[in-house]
């Protein structure tokens, strides 16, 4: 199940708390209501007052004579509101993805007008991770992580490869993206002061659109 928690600009609606708590009864029968709060993140009161709801609406079969004891079979009409659930959620996500995948169309479009095909990311973070998916998606090729974390360093993100800084030196690459918006002028100079190519940092115009704006190094200036 996804956690919610990690994801600061998502709060989950009652449709998808309906989704989840109905995907938790059609895994496993006998789980307990403790263990559904739990998973979907409210208080177990809440979690009654849904499977009340899920009861007269013919969702689900309970058993038991209290809480303790208690059992769930998920009806057939419940395993049709449950479909509908995820196929409307993962259209959402998709619809969610292609506007985040359209806001990078620019840079899509600087990289291959430049015939940029080996890309290195300055920053295993969270904007990384978004940038990884977004060029792999358009089978552009990410060599690698630079991260100045000595704790990131050695381990992937998504599969990939994380280095130190200075490992740049060591491999072939088109462009070496700094992959922070909030940080991206402290990476830039950390990389101009190691003398790292090809060095190129993200522009966000007035309507969210991010584009590539490539640098110099600090000795060419």
């Amino acid at each position: 199940m996804l956690n919610f928690q990690k994801y600061t600009f998502f709060n989950p609606s009652p449709n998808f708390r309906e989704m989840m708590i109905l995907k938790l009864i059609s895994q496993e029968g006998n789980i307990s209501q403790d263990v559904m709060a739990k998973n979907v993140g409210i208080v177990p009161s809440m979690i009654n007052k849904y499977l009340k709801v899920f009861e007269e609406n013919g969702y689900i079969l309970k058993t038991g004579e209290n809480r303790r004891n208690m059992t769930y079979e998920i009806t057939q009409a419940g395993k049709k509101r449950l479909q509908f659930l995820l196929v409307s959620f993962v259209d959402e996500v998709s619809e969610l993805y292609s506007e985040t995948k359209d806001s990078f169309k620019k840079v899509l479009q600087t990289l291959k007008k430049d015939k940029l095909r080996n890309i290195l990311l300055y920053g295993a973070g969270v904007v990384g991770g978004i940038v990884l998916k977004v060029l792999k998606s358009e089978n552009i090729n990410v060599i690698g992580f630079l991260d100045d974390s000595a704790f990131k360093q050695g381990e992937k993100l998504q599969g990939i490869d994380i280095y130190s800084p200075e490992k740049a030196n060591e491999l072939k690459y088109d462009a070496l993206i700094i992959a922070s918006f909030r940080q991206s002028e402290i990476l830039l100079s950390k990389a101009q002061e190691k003398k790292l190519e090809k060095l190129y940092v993200f522009k966000i115009d007035e309507e969210g659109n991010i584009s590539l704006r490539k640098e110099s190094l600090l000795y060419e200036r």
